[in-house]
């Protein structure tokens, strides 16, 4: 990771939040999962969500995608906002939500048809035909998450035939051609072995500055490597929010260190 980590070093961080959470709370039917979250995420930067089991990481991560309002148990109260855009009021349609909010799940999730469609499955929904030649635009995103050069002389073949670390960075070069603003990662790599895994938040990496990346991660030596900023959530609250470094070696809060130390969760 090291030389990832001076690759990106010389990068400017852009100002300004790619999230800005205003008394978010959330319940599934009577039971509240989130609670009085505010939240001033970075833009530019990848900030990692930790905590115990069930202490609503993944619920918070799917409310900024609104994943959750599916469901129809589901309460919200509060405000998101998205590089400005309150994503709850009634006047933001789905569809822009979901162009500029990218999703990666704990399990890759190619769609049963070639590389190449794959590729360019959101592009042909969110952008209409625009923004460049199609071979360009497949090239350009599986050079972005460094596949290109694997599978250049395959992209007809069945996405669900690559490796599974192929497949999840096949699932993000898919968003990349919608040009997201914000990547949101759960557990992207809790399916992968430990040279997958490597690669992936490698990926992750590189990406860092042009994309702003939340990521859910139950690892706490990846959030360590793999994140500039870190939350602590337990119990639906959010318990501490800083540098990453800081917070792993100088914890502001009795329960961050003791989720740390391993003494709970």
């Amino acid at each position: 990771m090291n030389s990832a980590a001076e690759k990106i070093a010389a990068k400017s961080t852009p100002g300004g939040f790619a999230i800005k959470t205003r008394g978010l709370n959330l319940w599934y039917g009577t039971f509240q999962a989130l609670y009085d979250i505010n939240l001033d995420i970075k833009e530019g930067v990848i900030t990692s969500l930790i905590g115990p089991s069930g202490c609503g990481k993944s619920t918070f991560l799917r409310s900024v995608n609104r994943i959750n309002e599916r469901l129809g148990y589901v309460r919200i109260e509060g405000s998101i906002e998205v590089r400005g855009q309150n994503i709850y009021e009634p006047t933001c349609e789905l569809v822009q939500v979901r162009k500029q909010v990218g999703m990666v799940f704990q399990r890759p999730n190619p769609l049963p048809i070639s590389i190449r469609d794959n590729i360019l499955f959101g592009h042909k929904l969110h952008m209409k035909g625009k923004g460049g030649k199609r071979d360009e635009i497949v090239e350009k995103a599986l050079r972005q998450v460094l596949l290109w050069d694997k599978v250049k002389d395959k992209l007809k073949r069945k996405a669900t035939e690559l490796s599974l670390e192929e497949q999840q960075k096949l699932c993000i070069a898919r968003l990349l051609p919608v040009k997201p603003d914000l990547l949101l990662m759960d557990e992207p790599c809790s399916a992968l072995d430990p040279k997958g895994t490597e690669a992936v938040e490698e990926l992750i990496w590189e990406l860092r500055g042009e994309y702003s990346i939340l990521i859910v991660t139950h690892n706490m030596a990846q959030a360590r490597r793999a994140s500039e900023e870190c939350i602590f959530m337990l119990m639906g609250k959010v318990i501490e929010h800083a540098p990453t470094e800081r917070l792993f070696v100088t914890p502001a809060n009795k329960e961050t260190a003791d989720y740390i130390e391993g003494r709970y969760g």
